[in-house]
């Protein structure tokens, strides 16, 4: 019997970057995955949506910042190959401007937010995150894993 096919994962990540140069982090919590690390806000993207607008969605819903779509730039992208041989393709979009008051909205799944020096992440950090933080910095577009 052949091995099923896999449905890739696609998710939208946002660097949210404020006037001193931070970016915005949150503590993963009772999420089963990176649970205690620091990661972007962002998440999969539903169907029938464009990932810039799921990026702009996950910012409402998971830390209350109301983000236009045409304020949203491409910083990294990447394409992986999960430990169990799933497809995974992130897209991670970088933006200045929004408008709101960053808020946890998921204390279920996040035990709080920081904005934290890119140059300066924490050694805890989500590691697909912090990559994605690190070749943004460098210029590195897109990343193969």
């Amino acid at each position: 019997m052949p091995e099923p096919k896999r449905s890739a994962v696609v998710f939208a990540g946002l660097i949210i970057q404020n006037d001193e140069g931070a970016v915005l982090f949150m503590r993963r919590a009772n999420t089963g995955f990176a649970d205690g690390m620091w990661s972007l806000p962002g998440g999969r993207v539903d169907h029938g949506e464009l990932l810039v607008q799921a990026a702009a969605r996950e910012a409402e819903e998971e830390i209350g910042l109301r983000v236009c779509v045409q304020d949203l730039h491409t910083a990294h992208v990447l394409n992986k190959i999960s430990a169990d041989g799933t497809p995974v393709v992130g897209w991670y979009f970088l933006t200045s401007n929004w408008t709101g008051i960053p808020e946890n909205r998921e204390p279920h799944l996040c035990s709080e937010l920081a904005w934290i020096q890119p140059h300066a992440m924490d050694p805890h950090t989500e590691p697909t995150d912090h990559d994605a933080v690190e070749a943004w910095r460098s210029g590195r577009v897109a990343g193969w894993v």
